[in-house]
């Protein structure tokens, strides 16, 4: 092959990257709001699979890293100005999870305000085929088993790596919540969080 013929070869495949790329950026975009001098960096997804870009809003001067994600059937993902969400770190909604101004959320964080499947055997089964067969539930009718509740998070909260903030929690203002730590309860505002977790057994009702 010639060598020109190689060069073109080389800038038609880094611009068909480019505007892969480009393509990527706008889709996600048009997937939530983005606030005045707010970023997706670009580790960020958006996965909004029901409604208008609305059920994404992030405010101002905020930077995105990680994955923000509402369901087919429900869900709205509220960020405020200021804050931070960290690579690899996953927020999923299908009821409300509303983030304060000024909160700071590191690496691998997650942060669900619903339980994904259900505990039983034999409906978590049929949620599993349900969607390989026919897409994700628009539908909370759909979804038998499965429960949410808003997760709140107020102003000047810091979120180290590796929490687990699960359905129906609220942290109050300030407060720290320790890398690792494991939230299922509210947290008063100003303190840290910290917990020991013991491996605890039971049978399914």
């Amino acid at each position: 092959m010639h060598l020109g013929d190689r060069a073109k070869r080389r800038f038609f495949s880094w611009f068909a990257r480019q505007l892969d790329e480009v393509h990527g950026r706008r889709a996600r975009l048009k997937s939530c709001v983005l606030g005045s001098g707010s970023q997706l960096g670009e580790e960020a997804e958006i996965g909004n699979f029901g409604g208008g870009p609305e059920r994404i809003a992030i405010g101002d001067h905020s930077f995105i890293r990680g994955r923000l994600q509402t369901y087919g059937h429900g869900g709205q993902v509220t960020i405020g100005d200021w804050c931070y969400v960290g690579v690899r770190s996953e927020i999923w909604s299908m009821e409300s999870i509303t983030i304060g101004n000024r909160v700071l959320i590191a690496h691998d964080v997650n942060i669900h305000d619903g339980t994904a499947h259900s505990a039983n055997a034999a409906e978590r089964h049929k949620h599993f085929k349900d969607i390989l067969q026919k897409g994700h539930p628009t539908a909370k009718d759909d979804l038998p088993g499965i429960l949410s509740a808003p997760i709140i998070i107020e102003d000047d909260v810091w979120i180290s790596f590796g929490v687990t903030i699960l359905k129906g929690v609220r942290i109050g203002a300030g407060s720290v919540i320790s890398a690792g730590a494991i939230v299922t309860h509210d947290v008063p505002p100003g303190v840290v969080y910290r917990c020991k977790i013991s491996p605890e057994i039971s049978p399914l009702d």
